[in-house]
């Protein structure tokens, strides 16, 4: 049994910072748009203007619809085991897109088992209580483990959230769009955006 235990602690502990990762996406993605709401009325004729965007430090390029930046909300702890990073933009006034990235000082190598636990616990942590999942799929990213889930929100709108384990860290992209627009390519354009480079 202890030996169990001794096992899966790293895998509980970081289970349990994914979902507390996950929970953040909710509350950053209304700042997002509560901010874009203010100067943006109406978003029936706002097209993208895809912008290549390069992040050395948490090792991606991804193409945003509209200039990015970086969110004020922060997730870390005393001891610094984990550290939270999110870029984000919005198209008009209803629809967000974010990478998020969690940074981790653990040392021990997951097990593909552990990352897929530790991925099936992030989806859980994504939903919301009044929300609808709609489908869940594994995916990966060259060699890294992934997760991509699609729900309903109890307000109505959609969300696309794709979780790759990079190594001891996660990296997280989230869309969010009213539920009328769940078919947009924008959506894919910008998940299929997204690649791992070397940090710096």
């Amino acid at each position: 049994m202890w030996a169990i235990l001794k096992k899966w602690r790293i895998g509980i502990f970081a289970g349990i910072a994914l979902i507390v990762f996950a929970y953040t996406a909710d509350p950053v993605l209304e700042f997002i748009l509560r901010t874009f709401r203010r100067t943006n009325q109406s978003t029936a004729h706002v097209r993208p203007h895809w912008q290549r965007y390069t992040n050395r430090e948490c090792g991606y390029v991804v193409e945003f619809p509209s200039r990015s930046f970086e969110n004020p909300y922060t997730l870390s702890n005393r001891q610094n085991v984990i550290s939270y990073r999110q870029f984000a933009s919005s198209l008009g006034s209803n629809q967000a897109f974010m990478v998020a990235t969690l940074v981790t000082s653990f040392t021990n190598d997951f097990s593909d088992e552990q990352i897929k636990f530790l991925l099936a616990k992030a989806t859980r942590g994504a939903l919301d209580k009044n929300g609808k999942l709609i489908s869940e799929r594994d995916i990966a990213l060259g060699t890294n483990l992934g997760r991509e889930i699609e729900m309903v929100k109890g307000d109505g709108n959609f969300i696309k959230m794709r979780f790759y384990q990079v190594g001891h860290d996660v990296q997280e992209l989230t869309v969010l769009v009213p539920n009328e627009n769940r078919g947009s390519t924008n959506i894919s354009h910008f998940l299929d955006s997204f690649r791992l480079i070397t940090k710096q």
